[in-house]
């Protein structure tokens, strides 16, 4: 029988500040490449939670590659390839979110109901790690990189701290946009909020080679805690509607007191998630900052 490798986090790219803009994106293409392929066997072999999770993340962290990178790429090829990644996270997701309420749940007829689906989700998310799909869509989207897929009038051999500006100011932007007078009570928003608060997190760590660790540390550090608390504000959200989904046949004082766990948890992280917004919003990106010379590299 094969041995299957642990599961596998995202291993920055060895990159140097002097790196050019194109060749930071093919290592980073290649990054998210690997920890797809190493932990597609495991989520396909087993539906082990961290493999899925960490499968996901090197997807996502495709994705948001390509995003960091749009100026640099010919927008129709690098549509297509997000796509095809867009449609392998969909089977994934419903794993996740039953994964993730289960750890909510004792036993009882909840807890029953709940293993039920998370069963189903977790075959269709084995399935989908075992597909042809999967299987070569990695290679694929690297040999495509490598393939210098640069749009015209791009400059690929530019500094990648001067490309770098240029795309954590679009994204931090964007988050600053759709914060901008919200109720954080407004989940649709909120969640809005959240995606470009990950864009922005990954895409700085495709450029982190560009700046010094002490530089970047404060921004990252508000920027991690406000992604934590949107994350954790999303997971209640999710279990609200799969526990409306399975609530039928369970005791209505279960149903109960895991509605009011929720309703305590989500208030304190509320108050938590305005705090996070407020000193995030005082602190000045370390792109922006003159100080902040180059790492060494």
């Amino acid at each position: 029988m094969q041995r299957i490798p642990p599961p596998q986090r995202w291993s920055r790219p060895p990159l140097g500040a002097k790196s050019r803009a194109g060749d930071s994106f093919i290592a980073n293409v290649r990054a998210a490449v690997d920890q797809i392929k190493a932990n597609r066997p495991g989520a396909a072999a087993s539906g082990d939670p961290e493999h899925l999770h960490q499968l996901r993340v090197g997807v996502r962290r495709l994705r948001s590659t390509l995003r960091a990178y749009r100026a640099l790429l010919r927008r129709r090829d690098a549509a297509r390839v997000d796509r095809r990644l867009r449609q392998a996270l969909r089977a994934f997701g419903e794993a996740r979110d039953w994964d993730v309420f289960e750890t909510t749940l004792g036993g009882g007829t909840l807890g029953v109901a709940a293993r039920g689906r998370g069963d189903a989700a977790r075959r269709k998310a084995r399935a989908a790690a075992r597909s042809v799909r999967l299987r070569f869509l990695p290679d694929e989207a690297l040999a495509w990189a490598r393939g210098r897929p640069w749009r015209a009038r791009s400059d690929a051999g530019q500094p990648m701290q001067a490309f770098a500006r240029e795309s954590l100011e679009r994204a931090h932007a964007r988050v600053v946009e759709a914060a901008g007078r919200i109720d954080w009570r407004d989940a649709q928003r909120r969640h809005r909020v959240r995606i470009l608060v990950k864009r922005l997190r990954y895409g700085g760590e495709c450029f982190a080679a560009a700046w010094p660790e002490p530089a970047m540390a404060p921004f990252l550090k508000k920027l991690r805690r406000l992604q934590r608390i949107l994350g954790e504000l999303n997971d209640i959200d999710v279990q609200r509607r799969l526990l409306g989904e399975i609530a039928g046949p369970a005791p209505m004082r279960q149903t109960s007191a895991l509605a009011v766990r929720l309703a305590l948890r989500e208030r304190r992280l509320m108050a938590s998630l305005r705090r996070a917004w407020k000193h995030f919003a005082a602190v000045s990106p370390y792109w922006r900052v003159p100080a902040a010379a180059p790492a060494a590299g």
